[in-house]
């Protein structure tokens, strides 16, 4: 694959990822990117336009760097990471269809974070400055994914995940519904938490809610970030969908 393979990923970069995020990926530089390509000139952190600079392989990049930033933010969150939550982070990365160097370059990034402090507002808030919505989202998404990967969810990382939504800037609301699709519950109550609204939702709430999340998790919304997380994406809509039926079947239209 090494769809990232001479991408530079030195000073020009450096700005979205703060503190000594900049200053590892400018020593990973070597080890998997050739520097034949162009490289990614730097943008203000309010530099909202910056998103149409970038191609989609320095998005699926700029994406994919955070998200490992972030989910090792969560590892941490008690004080310490240990050798099984580095494995759930990595099988994640394996099972979405990372290979070759492009997980070589995901573990390097795991290994390295392991003994870096990381600033998780800086980060967050440099990558939401280039980041639209639904990657944000889908981010958040992953996140709960490793999270309750053990089954079991611990007050640190739900505190910190937390801090996460709000330095993503992500509404609470749609914080809730990403988180419920984790949590362990009945089909018929899961189906409307999902969608978030009650049991007692009329049809036009029903249909509603339904199109909100249509609009925000829609696959081509996230289909720059690569096939990787496209699939993802399209296994989202589908258990929408299927969330969708089940409370239509429920309610008898």
């Amino acid at each position: 694959m090494a769809k990232w393979k001479g991408k530079v990923i030195g000073g020009g970069i450096g700005f979205m990822f703060g503190g000594p995020f900049g200053a590892i990926l400018g020593t990973m530089a070597g080890d998997f990117l050739d520097r034949s390509s162009i490289r990614i000139s730097g943008f203000g952190d309010n530099d909202f336009d910056a998103i149409n600079s970038f191609s989609e392989t320095d998005r699926s990049f700029i994406f994919t760097t955070h998200l490992v930033g972030t989910l090792m933010s969560v590892a941490k969150a008690d004080g310490q990471v240990n050798r099984q939550e580095i494995k759930t982070i990595e099988s994640t990365f394996i099972k979405l269809g990372f290979v070759g160097d492009d997980l070589a370059y995901i573990r390097d990034l795991i290994n390295k974070l392991t003994y870096e402090n990381i600033n998780l507002q800086e980060m967050c808030s440099k990558y939401r400055s280039v980041a639209d919505y639904n990657e944000r989202l889908m981010l958040l998404r992953i996140v709960y994914l490793v999270a309750f990967a053990d089954n079991v969810f611990h007050s640190s990382e739900d505190n910190i995940i937390k801090m996460i939504v709000g330095y993503l800037d992500i509404n609470p609301n749609d914080a809730l519904k990403v988180r419920s699709e984790f949590v362990k519950e009945s089909k018929a109550k899961k189906s409307y938490n999902i969608f978030g609204i009650s049991p007692n939702a009329t049809k036009d709430e029903v249909d509603r809610a339904y199109r909100d999340l249509s609009k925000k998790y829609h696959p081509d919304k996230v289909a720059h970030l690569g096939d990787e997380f496209s699939k993802m994406a399209h296994e989202k809509f589908r258990e929408i969908n299927k969330a969708y039926e089940e409370i239509k079947m429920e309610k008898g239209y």
